[in-house]
């Protein structure tokens, strides 16, 4: 797994993996790229918890049946301003733009996305052009002799 050669193979495969995802995003997200990205962030720190318990991941598994807002925690703004490396005042702003539009939700805690209720056949979409990038990465990196 050190094996500097394997490392560029697997830098490489993976940044386009990144660069395919995000590309796929923007162009399914009426937002500006800051605030798809605001969105993204808050929708995976919303679930992130799901990735821990095999169970429970398995039970919200359906695209076609999201999480139930009970489940999701929120995550704060400076969480989300944190996490993105951005001043505190310019994620409050794009959050605050991002809740009238309704693509957020404030919960008791924080920010819950709302992209699944609101429009759920670009989230369908979007996680079926994931898969299909994710896959295309495993079968990049197993042609190139690296096992995951």
């Amino acid at each position: 797994m050190n094996d500097p050669a394997q490392l560029r193979i697997m830098s490489r495969l993976s940044m386009d993996y990144v660069i395919s995802i995000y590309s796929a995003i923007l162009r399914g997200s009426p937002h500006d790229p800051l605030d798809t990205l605001i969105l993204c962030t808050v929708a995976v720190a919303n679930v992130a918890h799901l990735n821990s318990d095999r169970l429970l991941s398995h039970a919200y598994a359906g695209v076609d049946a999201p999480e139930p807002a009970e489940i999701k925690r929120p995550i704060s703004r400076n969480a989300v301003a944190l996490s993105l490396g951005l001043p505190y005042e310019t994620a409050r702003r794009r959050v605050e733009k991002l809740l009238e539009a309704g693509a957020l939700v404030e919960r008791d805690g924080g920010l819950i996305g709302a992209n699944e209720e609101a429009q759920p056949e670009m989230v369908k979409a979007m996680a079926e052009q994931n898969a299909v990038l994710l896959r295309r990465l495993v079968r990049q990196l197993r042609d190139q002799g690296i096992e995951i």
